[in-house]
């Protein structure tokens, strides 16, 4: 069995198939170590359900929800070695947890958490037995005992709002026993404050799960770190153990600078040194900058992929998320600070809401 470390998982908005065997035919379970999930678009363009299922390469095939499991609709399962957690993310479609693991090249659900009502939760890290989920809506961390699925404590960050008492606790990353957590600070539902160009990270000891501090940066210009839906590596780590942070600073409508910004191996200060501003970047092959950045996948030795939105590209004042072409794919060195269009076409910022990894 291949290790799932090197798991894809590859999301599709309408590109489904539906069965049309007889339902007292047999189900065949796919196998294999590569994950798809299926969402399928209401007309309001941003609802609607999705599926997950494994299939074994990535060769063309036609596929179909037969045997596949629901997924949540507005965020892409977390995947944690053989684990795969799926949480309801801004969805309010359920209030689960589920934990699945892949065994011998099919997933088998292992249990689930009933979370808080209308909880947010966006993302999930793990330490040994202990899962750390991020409540955004509700501006708290709930830990729980993943493998037996109860509670062990729930963190409160709400002394750590700015302009209310909710952070907006997003995507996470754990180095060196301590979990630095994105706090988004969102206003008004879904941006920054745009009087506000800051970055927060808050910095919790995983040993005592005893928050250490808030650090922030209010030099780079930028804000909101990490995606606050289904991009969970917009916080990682490269070879040498820097971490990165990707600050989507209210996607591109706030005037806020956006990019990179690093925290260095050993350290738990921003690097004064260190700050990507990509909305100021060439890109080769691309007339316009990227007003953001998403959907990121670290490569190594300092390249990364991604997507960018380019905010020139909104039909304006009423920008249309369905026909505007505004996202392009990226080749991004982290080093250099270079932008590269990839030879791919212009989609829309729906469609960039899956991944591939």
């Amino acid at each position: 069995m291949k290790n799932i470390s090197k798991l894809a998982v590859v999301n599709l908005l309408i590109l489904v198939l539906f069965s049309c065997e007889k339902d007292d035919e047999p189900k065949v379970l796919n196998t294999g170590d590569i994950i798809i999930t299926s969402r399928l678009i209401n007309p309001d363009g941003f609802s609607g359900s999705a599926y997950m299922q494994i299939i074994d390469d990535i060769n063309p095939a036609e596929y179909d929800n037969n045997t596949a499991f629901p997924s949540s609709w507005s965020v892409t399962p977390v995947v944690i070695g053989n684990d795969v957690y799926v949480l309801p993310g801004w969805s309010d479609q359920t209030n689960k947890l589920e934990k699945y693991t892949l065994v011998n090249g099919n997933l088998e659900k292992q249990g689930e958490y009933l979370l808080p009502t209308g909880s947010g939760a966006i993302n999930c890290v793990t330490k040994g037995d202990k899962a750390y989920i991020s409540l955004n809506y509700l501006g708290k961390l709930l830990i729980i005992n993943h493998k037996t699925m109860e509670k062990i404590t729930e963190l409160d960050l709400s002394q750590y709002g700015v302009g209310d008492n909710n952070p907006d606790p997003a995507i996470m990353l754990i180095r060196d026993n301590l979990l630095y957590v994105g706090l988004n600070q969102l206003v008004n539902g879904f941006s920054s404050d745009p009087m506000r160009p800051m970055v927060d990270i808050l910095i919790i000891d995983t040993d005592t799960d005893q928050i250490l501090k808030m650090i922030t940066d209010s030099t780079s210009g930028m804000s909101m770190p990490t995606h606050p839906e289904s991009d969970f590596k917009s916080i990682f780590m490269d070879e040498n153990k820097d971490i990165y942070i990707n600050c989507v600073s209210g996607f591109g409508f706030i005037g806020h600078k956006a990019g990179f910004l690093r925290i260095k191996a050993g350290e738990t200060e921003f690097d004064d040194s260190y700050s990507f501003d990509v909305t100021q970047t060439d890109v080769e092959g691309e007339e316009f900058s990227p007003s953001y950045i998403m959907r990121v996948q670290y490569a190594g030795n300092g390249k990364m992929y991604a997507n960018g939105d380019i905010l020139e590209r909104y039909s304006m004042p009423e920008p249309n998320f369905f026909e505007d072409r505004t996202a392009i794919c990226l080749e991004i060195d982290l080093k250099a600070k270079t932008l590269k269009k990839l030879n791919l076409p212009h989609s829309n910022i729906l469609w960039n809401w899956g991944r591939a990894l």
